[in-house]
């Protein structure tokens, strides 16, 4: 999409074709932007935007705990402990051109921004403003919005209903002006259809175990200073995360990106628990200080008990960094097999059809919703057909594929 940004082509195709486009655009022209001004191509500058953002974020992390509850030792806890569960945890979007991680960096900014202004009691209307511009480059990272205005409340603040109506005005022109822009199609593009279900909670509910210890610092913690400012905000933004992210995991296809609100905010609630530990009940029996030493072997032993360590493996391995040359090297053989076929090419992984300069055809993720939801795998099969669209892996029709799911179309396109 941001290459059709680049080239002022339509960003949101008809619903009823084989792809889609659930993102807001403020994503697309900026990446489409930078890629021309640094003469690069969008796809390395959105991964150079990801990592500049990763890095802000754990930034804001370390700002924000400063605002909450002063020390610098503790704001580095937290961002460094942000950092590193995002490395072990969140490596499909690290480095990945995805407008994920930039949005959450926006978000995070407007954060820092409105505990700046509400610490010197002035208006948070900028602050939210710069959230709802996130919002539309990544629409949801909603959790900082929604504990900004639940705080504005909890904390009475005067400024809470005209920032309420200013900034939903500000969404919802927005919106408007977006469909203005974009035509009828925007709205159902960003509210695509996609199957809903308990089993797709209790199917990524095990994620959470890697930041549980996190949470259960942070909350032990805030039990003992439940009557300070940072405990209560904390308790809002880390609670509105969770919601955010369970409430996101009921939709089909929704998976670690999710939890990124609830990562942040407990980046923030354990620097802020750091810095604060002296207000719970262990360090009154062991001390301070030996609380944060006990507090930081059980973070670090947590992110090291694991048999996933490629971020370690990346420094420490050839054999581990040899394999992304070979991928490389066996996309390149493939996408110029996928230049040599006549015609629209569905490719079980995009960048080999992007790379041999095909357009982009089928959305597997839509065809995939589309099947959850009513259509059948033959319908999808002869939609293909209509087109002339050739998949590859192997350009037989789905349908003549021995399990004719999209799904398992792609699995098998991604073994060879």
């Amino acid at each position: 999409m941001q290459d059709a940004a680049a080239a002022g082509a339509p960003l949101y195709p008809d619903p009823e074709s084989l792809v889609s486009n659930n993102y807001p655009p403020l994503s697309f022209y900026a990446v489409a932007l930078l890629g021309k001004v640094a003469g690069v191509d969008n796809l390395f500058a959105g991964r150079a935007l990801s990592l500049i953002a990763l890095s802000s974020i754990a930034l804001e992390i370390f700002a924000a705990v400063r605002l909450l509850a002063g020390g610098r030792v503790g704001a580095a806890v937290g961002a460094l402990w942000y950092l590193a569960i995002m490395a072990r945890n969140s490596t499909i979007y690290i480095g990945t051109n995805d407008p994920q991680l930039a949005g959450e960096a926006i978000m995070g900014a407007g954060l820092v921004y409105f505990l700046a202004l509400c610490r010197r009691d002035q208006s948070p209307v900028p602050a939210l403003l710069l959230m709802v511009v996130a919002g539309f480059w990544k629409h949801n990272n909603i959790a900082i919005p929604l504990a900004a205005l639940a705080w504005l409340l909890v904390d009475r603040s005067r400024y809470v209903y005209r920032a309420t109506l200013i900034s939903g005005a500000a969404a919802i022109s927005g919106l408007i002006a977006c469909v203005a822009a974009f035509g009828p199609n925007f709205l159902p593009n960003l509210l695509a259809d996609r199957s809903y279900g308990w089993s797709n909670v209790v199917g990524n509910i095990g994620h959470l175990q890697w930041s549980a210890l996190a949470l259960l610092i942070w909350a032990t913690w805030a039990l003992c200073d439940r009557q300070s400012k940072a405990a209560r905000f904390t308790a809002l933004h880390i609670g509105l995360g969770l919601f955010a992210c369970i409430l996101q995991w009921f939709g089909h296809g929704v998976s670690g990106n999710a939890e990124f609100d609830l990562i942040l905010a407990l980046g923030i609630g354990t620097g802020v628990a750091f810095t604060r530990i002296e207000t719970s009940w262990l360090a009154k029996r062991i001390g301070p200080e030996r609380c944060r030493d006990l507090m930081i072997a059980a973070l670090l032993i947590r992110l090291i008990a694991s048999d996933r360590q490629e971020t370690a493996l990346l420094l420490l391995s050839e054999n581990f960094g040899a394999s992304f040359y070979a991928g490389q090297n066996n996309l390149l053989r493939e996408s110029q097999l996928v230049a040599g076929i006549s015609g629209d090419v569905a490719c079980a992984i995009k960048l080999v059809c992007r790379q041999a300069g095909k357009p982009f055809v089928v959305d597997e993720f839509k065809t995939e919703e589309m099947i959850a939801t009513g259509k059948t795998p033959a319908e999808i099969s002869a939609a293909l057909d209509a087109h002339n669209i050739r998949r590859f892996p192997n350009t037989l029709p789905i349908a003549a594929a021995p399990d004719t799911s999209l799904s398992a179309w792609l699995r098998n396109g991604r073994e060879l």
